[in-house]
């Protein structure tokens, strides 16, 4: 496992997607879950775990096997459909497109 701080994603992936993430939404649906942690985070928070993803698909010389080891116990995306990597881009491309809605109009 490569030596990385990904304090943010650790959160999301714990509380939003672990034992207890039918208290943030029943469904065994990943966007709801998405949108919840969108709608309860601060920027900062958002931003962070953007860079976090982005520094586990940079730094991990196997992401897949990565995210396997650090979260199975916690979440594994196979039992929803999906993989490690789509999972990662879903999250990061629902949260970018959160942060670019949220952009003040007019701004160059």
């Amino acid at each position: 496992m490569t030596k990385m701080n990904l304090n943010e994603l650790n959160g999301f992936i714990t509380v939003y997607f672990g034992q207890d993430y039918d208290l943030i939404d029943d469904s065994d649906e990943i966007e709801p879950k998405i949108d919840a942690f969108i709608a309860d985070s601060h920027l900062a928070i958002k931003y962070g775990l953007i860079a976090d993803i982005d520094l586990l698909l940079k730094e991990a010389d196997n992401p897949e096997e990565e995210f396997r080891m650090r979260y199975g116990s916690d979440f594994d995306p196979h039992l929803w459909g999906t993989d490690a990597l789509s999972f990662l881009k879903r999250v990061r491309d629902r949260i970018s497109h959160s942060l670019n809605e949220a952009e003040p109009t007019g701004r160059q």
